[in-house]
């Protein structure tokens, strides 16, 4: 979690350097230096704004785990409530669960991941990911659009969304941000494992029944 800790050390940093900067603000304004003592307030004042911005940030990257090479994500499984209806249970690395009922005859898992400029890598910013969307999916065109969907936000939103602030933050601080999704079909008993690496999301079957569903799969 070193990114984490290298924007909270920036946070520490940009605070106390913006009170200090209040501190002699303040001096300044004593000795009737106004011009001074304005310009030493509106530059701490931006200094812990800016602190504030980035300790908001890098409470929102919490929220996303980090990836080194090709790593699981979690698995998936499955038990038949009746005809296209089907409850998930979604299980994380940390051994978490989650049920959903999901309709159609496809699951499909999305993921948000954020990729560092190369001169953040080098000190130690790996890529991050964010599990964001698990639904149900129907093959037939036609039943997509009039049937009931099925769908679940995964990610928690904690501080500043760093997703919906890329535009600004891209520019100086990241690389790349994209989406990545898998889909298969469903079936009573089968299991999945889902891993993500450096191309995005890998669903693979992860018992007999899987592996059928995916063999019969059209």
């Amino acid at each position: 979690m070193i990114s984490i800790a290298l924007f909270g050390g920036l946070v520490i940093v940009l605070v106390v350097l913006g009170l200090l900067g209040l501190v002699r603000g303040a001096g300044h304004l004593r000795n009737g230096r106004l011009v001074r003592a304005g310009l030493r307030g509106t530059l701490s004042s931006l200094m812990i704004a800016a602190a504030a911005l980035f300790g908001l940030g890098a409470l929102n990257l919490t929220t996303y785990q980090q990836l080194v090479y090709e790593q699981p994500v979690g698995s998936i499984s499955f038990r038949g409530l009746g005809p296209g209806q089907y409850e998930a249970k979604l299980q994380r690395p940390s051994g978490a669960t989650s049920d959903y009922v999901l309709r159609g005859q496809d699951w499909e898992l999305q993921a948000r991941v954020l990729k560092w400029r190369n001169w953040l890598a080098l000190i130690g910013f790996h890529p991050r990911y964010q599990l964001s969307r698990l639904e149900g999916r129907y093959t037939d065109i036609a039943q997509a659009r009039s049937a009931r969907r099925t769908v679940y936000a995964l990610a928690p939103t904690r501080g500043f969304d760093a997703w919906a602030r890329a535009g600004w933050l891209k520019a100086p601080l990241v690389d790349a941000l994209y989406g990545s999704a898998v889909y298969l079909p469903m079936a009573a008993g089968a299991r999945y494992t889902v891993s993500l690496g450096q191309t995005g999301l890998i669903a693979r079957p992860a018992n007999a029944r899987a592996r059928q569903a995916v063999a019969a799969w059209h």
